[in-house]
């Protein structure tokens, strides 16, 4: 894949959270664009996020954790599992060899969210994401 554009971004998870929904925040780089792809970050990849410098989620937390993404009202992807989405290769972590193409959709970042069924076994940590996109 060739990179047109890219957009590092964060969802935090704050110390002592019990909840099992965690929304993007507002993103206006993203608004209106077209993306291509998106790339979340295991622990075993990174060991600091690249805006905040957060500890990225525990392994056995992202694998439990899944996506779900709008587009306005839409409800264009429905639970996809984050590690479809880790595509780095470490001795521990599991990755695809290719992220998925997200075909261009704009999504409503806002509704957006990652989920999971019970509450993280960490907190005071963040989900990290990349997103290839372009205007």
């Amino acid at each position: 894949m060739r990179i047109k554009r890219f957009e590092a971004v964060e969802i935090n998870v704050p110390s002592g959270s019990t909840l099992t929904r965690f929304y993007f925040p507002d993103l206006p780089q993203l608004r209106n664009a077209k993306i291509e792809a998106i790339q979340v970050y295991a622990a075993g990849s990174i060991t600091a996020t690249p805006l905040t410098g957060s500890t990225p989620v525990a392994l056995a937390d992202l694998k439990k954790s899944s996506l779900t993404l709008y587009q306005g009202d839409l409800q264009l992807i429905y639970n996809i599992p984050l590690v479809a989405l880790q595509n780095i290769s470490d001795s521990a972590t599991p990755f695809v060899y290719d992220l998925p193409s997200m075909n261009d959709i704009d999504i409503s970042w806002t509704k957006s969210f990652v989920s999971l069924p019970t509450a993280l076994g960490t907190t005071n940590v963040a989900y990290s994401f990349g997103v290839y996109y372009y205007l």
